[in-house]
C-alpha cells in the first residue's frame, strides 16, 4: 500500500522548506564512516522532498539523480551544479538497471509501498551498491523544559494524531527478501535551536497537521495560533533547545 502524499500541496511544501531542520550533513558523514568512501560516482536520493536530503548527498557524490512525487516539493529544490531533479514514485523508478552506486532515503520510507521499493532499489543498483535509509524525528523534548515532551505526548497528538504509515521493521530476515545484506545501523541524536515560532512552523510542516488542514478542519492560522499559545509557557528564554533522534541503515545489494 502507497501512503497518501501529505506534502503535495504547494502550502504544505513551502512550510516544509522553511522550518525543518537541515541535518542531513550529520547522517551523511556516518554514511561516508561506514562505507568508507569518500566519494560515490553516481547516486539517487528517493522522496528528496524540496532538496534539504539532496544538498548534503551531492558533496559526496560526483552525478546525483533526486526524485519526488510532489511537484510541490521539487519546485522549491536548491539548484545544485551536480544534481539532476525528477518527478517520479519510488516504486516506479525510471532507470535503467544497475545505474546507481548509492541510494539514499530520507525521512520517507515509512510513506512507501516498502515492498515495491525495495525491490526497485535492488533493480537500479549496482552489485554491492548501498541503500543507506535514514529517519530524524523530534522525540518531543525541550532541554531547557521537560514539561514539553508531556505536552507534545497528551496534548499536540491527542489534538493531531500520526497519520498512518508503513510499519513493517527493517530487519536482516526483510532484507534478504529483496537481495540486501543489513550490513549495519546507527542511531544518534542531535540538537536543533529554535524560537518558538520556528517551533511552531515546524508543527506545521507535519503529515498530522497538514492532514487536519487538507480535511478543512481547521485552517493552518487556527492550527498555529493554538499551538503557539500552549508553547510560550515552556520558553523561559527567546530560544530551547529542541531534541532530534535518528535512526540509520546500512544495507548492501548481495553479489
Amino acid at each position: 500500500m502507497v501512503s497518501k502524499n501529505y506534502f503535495s500541496h504547494a502550502s504544505a511544501a513551502e512550510r516544509y522548506a522553511k522550518f525543518r531542520p537541515y541535518f542531513h550533513p550529520l547522517v551523511i558523514e556516518r554514511l561516508v564512516r561506514f562505507t568508507d568512501c569518500a566519494k560515490f560516482e553516481s547516486a539517487l536520493d528517493v522522496a528528496c522532498g524540496t532538496g534539504q536530503s539532496t544538498q548534503a548527498l551531492a558533496e559526496v557524490a560526483e552525478r546525483v539523480v533526486a526524485v519526488d512525487n510532489s511537484r510541490s516539493m521539487l519546485a522549491l529544490a536548491l539548484p545544485l551544479p551536480n544534481v539532476v531533479y525528477l518527478q517520479a514514485e519510488a516504486e516506479a523508478l525510471p532507470f535503467p538497471g544497475e545505474a546507481f552506486e548509492l541510494i539514499t532515503v530520507g525521512k520517507a520510507f515509512h510513506w512507501f509501498d516498502q515492498d515495491g521499493f525495495l525491490r526497485e532499489a535492488n533493480r537500479v543498483l549496482k552489485p554491492g551498491g548501498w541503500l543507506f535509509i535514514y529517519n530524524n524525528v523530534f522525540i518531543g523534548g525541550m532541554k531547557e523544559c521537560a514539561e514539553l515532551k508531556s505536552w507534545v505526548e497528551k496534548s499536540y497528538l491527542a489534538k493531531y494524531a500520526t497519520t498512518p504509515r508503513a510499519r513493517k521493521k527493517l530487519t536482516e530476515a526483510y532484507a534478504g527478501e529483496f537481495g540486501f545484506e543489513l550490513a549495519g545501523r546507527d542511531n544518534f541524536f542531535n540538537d536543533v535551536t529554535m524560537t518558538p515560532e520556528q517551533l511552531v512552523g515546524f508543527f506545521l510542516s507535519q503529515s498530522n497537521v497538514i492532514a487536519t488542514v487538507e480535511q478543512g478542519s481547521e485552517t493552518v492560522a487556527e492550527v498555529a495560533s493554538w499551538i503557539e499559545h500552549d508553547i510560550r509557557p515552556f520558553f523561559k528564554q527567546p530560544t530551547g533547545t529542541m531534541q532530534f533522534g535518528s535512526d540509520v541503515w546500512y544495507l548492501r545489494k548481495k553479489g
